[in-house]
């Protein structure tokens, strides 16, 4: 009744525009429900099935079986040097470079001396797609190509002609990848980051700099509080995703991920598409693959949100 007599105070126009609303709000609604509802509980459901749907826990003891050694089913990979790939990518990325983000994108919102020039160098790679710069890349690590003759003129691998260029070769593929990663994830947040740092006011730096605060005093002690909510969300997401992500491999190696290329979320992604082309195995490997990474991931997120969450008390700017 309450409800009712609500949308009674409502006039004949306003209340018009409730259909129209409904409807906006139906599409996301149902794709998610669809994409992300249905799909997840069909995973956790086949991750339990064997290829009759009969209840088994086979699929887990392909799982913990290729912790220890390369399987028929897992594309030949070592699940357990993939997921340490995989883990040294993300620690790269949460503890060396987002660190160092962070800090490029304050040196740059201060308008130090220079920084249009460096701003323009810094944001030029996030101005193309990611799929463009994978291709360019690749181009560019291709046998002749500009970084694979670069790293033969100044002998970096000595005793290698790079032939077929750098991804195919099991001493300079992984480098490669670590060198791009390290190069796309320096921009990666500039965008984020410069709004958050410009919703503080000058007049909160000119504060601080009264009371003595030199700049880098003003970056720990002003500028990063201020902005925490915003640098524990993009942790966060970085947590989550912390031997999922596949850091572009299927691209860079033709779909391959060999010489010590292979990520979880290539080997998820290779997995997945390979059964969809009618190969072996069934879904079933990949479904408990996921959920296990799932209950691996979910209390080090939780717990990594909460310790996240207690450096800093949220700050009023």
């Amino acid at each position: 009744m309450a409800a009712i007599k609500k949308i009674a105070k409502y006039s004949g126009f306003e209340r018009r525009k409730f259909p129209f609303i409904y409807l906006f709000i139906a599409f996301p609604v149902l794709q998610f429900l669809v994409f992300w509802v249905y799909v997840n509980f069909s995973s956790i459901v086949l991750a339990f099935q064997d290829g009759d749907g009969n209840f088994t826990w086979d699929c887990f003891e392909m799982v913990f079986r290729a912790l220890k050694e390369p399987q028929d089913y897992n594309l030949s990979l070592s699940l357990w040097e993939t997921m340490k790939r995989s883990l040294f990518l993300w620690g790269l990325d949460f503890f060396v470079l987002f660190p160092i983000g962070v800090t490029t994108t304050y040196v740059l919102y201060r308008r130090v001396w220079g920084h249009y020039v460096f701003r323009i160098c810094y944001i030029i790679p996030s101005l193309m797609g990611a799929v463009m710069w994978t291709q360019l890349l690749c181009y560019m690590m291709q046998s002749g190509g500009l970084i694979t003759e670069l790293v033969k003129a100044l002998n970096l691998v000595p005793g290698e002609d790079f032939t077929n260029g750098l991804m195919a070769n099991p001493k300079t593929a992984f480098p490669a990848i670590v060198s791009i990663k390290v190069v796309m994830s320096l921009v990666g947040n500039n965008a984020v980051l410069t709004g958050a740092f410009s919703r503080v006011s000058d007049e909160i730096y000119e504060s601080a700099e009264l009371d003595g605060a030199g700049f880098w005093r003003t970056f720990v002690s002003i500028a990063v509080p201020c902005v925490w909510s915003t640098i524990a969300t993009l942790m966060t997401f970085s947590l989550c995703s912390f031997l999922t992500a596949d850091y572009n491999v299927f691209l860079f190696t033709g779909g391959a991920g060999v010489n010590n290329t292979s990520t979880v979320g290539f080997l998820l992604y290779s997995l997945t598409l390979d059964i969809s082309k009618g190969g072996n195995p069934f879904y079933g490997y990949p479904a408990a693959l996921g959920v296990f990474l799932t209950c691996l991931t979910l209390p080090i997120v939780l717990i990594g949100r909460k310790m996240i969450d207690s450096v800093f008390v949220d700050v009023e700017i």
